[in-house]
């Protein structure tokens, strides 16, 4: 927009208004890495590279800057002597950072106003927390590829950990082909989440370098690990799709799509018996979860991944479609001549 309006006469009238200038941050704006991938960063590796960034420790910056913001009148400036578990309140700060705790709302709010972004959410797993029970899905500590540590170092880029890496039943690095390493090779600690040392890719114990530029860590064949690879290719597609979300998935819609995929299930074996082989198993588990359980979130492993194998849908398909649009794609992959009522 113009500071001027142009007259008839040629004359100039210029706007004595001071331009608008967005607020200041308190921390850096600093960009998460891969939103929208696969390979987003995870909220606890964001924390531990914007504590890098300001030349701090993570657990001081958590204590000193964010824990004010979360407990408002209740910090008291003694706080910061204690560990980042006397504030997310569990021995552990690794669920609470990247898991689905009502803690972690918090967190992300906090950031979000140091930091000025809007952005912070899609590295962390709230968006699914009406429909996937956190119960047993993430890491107790870190886990880490060190070949993607090692090829960063070359690269001189950051070094971050994808929040796929947070989850358990994550083993492998797609990328590199080999095992998730989740102990230091020197003293054999497991690591705490919040990297309370720097430089970033060390341990936290000894100091030694957690990359590996001697290929110690051989590639796998995952031809070997067929449910491993389903696992992680979901998981990375739940990911994904989170910035795209028009809402939060709620549980009674949840609900009626896998009701829609029994439905489909059940149609195709009464056009052929010999379906009750491949999908008699996944239909029984459904049948148990949705009557017991139909009314609280249910397992992604146990449940969500191996229905979306079952009935030939990605993750992304089964959240982002609407019911009739999802009932279209299943109606496709099994050949069913079936019109949906309106409602």
């Amino acid at each position: 927009m113009s500071n001027y309006n142009e007259l008839d006469d040629g004359l100039e009238i210029v706007s004595l208004k001071s331009p608008e200038t967005p607020k200041r941050s308190r921390l850096f704006s600093l960009e998460p890495v891969g939103i929208g991938t696969s390979q987003t960063e995870s909220l606890s590796s964001y924390v531990n590279r914007l504590a890098e960034a300001h030349c701090v420790k993570s657990q001081k910056l958590i204590m000193l800057e964010i824990a004010p913001q979360i407990l408002g009148k209740d910090y008291q400036s003694p706080l910061h002597s204690k560990d980042v578990s006397s504030l997310f309140g569990n021995t552990d700060a690794k669920p609470a950072l990247n898991g689905m705790r009502d803690m972690k709302l918090l967190l992300v709010q906090a950031l979000e106003k140091l930091t000025q972004r809007q952005d912070l959410k899609y590295l962390t797993c709230l968006s699914w927390k009406e429909v996937i029970n956190k119960r047993g899905l993430f890491r107790q500590y870190r886990a880490w590829c060190p070949q993607c540590y090692e090829q960063c170092k070359q690269d001189k880029v950051s070094l971050y950990d994808p929040l796929l890496w947070s989850f358990k039943d994550v083993k492998f690095c797609l990328h590199h082909q080999c095992q998730l390493v989740d102990e230091c090779p020197k003293c054999g600690s497991h690591l705490p989440v919040i990297a309370n040392f720097l430089p970033l890719g060390h341990c936290f114990y000894c100091g030694e370098w957690l990359g590996d530029n001697k290929n110690k860590n051989p590639k796998c064949n995952f031809k070997n690990f067929p449910e491993s690879l389903l696992i992680i290719k979901n998981i990375g597609d739940l990911i994904a799709v989170t910035p795209r979300l028009g809402s939060q998935p709620t549980l009674d819609e949840f609900i009626q799509k896998l009701q829609l995929i029994l439905f489909c299930f059940e149609k195709v074996i009464s056009q052929d018996l010999k379906h009750i082989k491949v999908l008699g198993k996944i239909i029984e588990h459904l049948k148990l979860n949705l009557s017991q359980h139909g009314d609280k979130p249910l397992n992604l492993i146990k449940i969500i991944i191996p229905v979306c194998s079952k009935a030939h849908i990605s993750v992304s398909e089964l959240f982002l479609e609407d019911l009739t649009g999802l009932s279209k794609i299943l109606f496709d992959n099994f050949q069913i001549n079936y019109q949906l009522p309106i409602l």
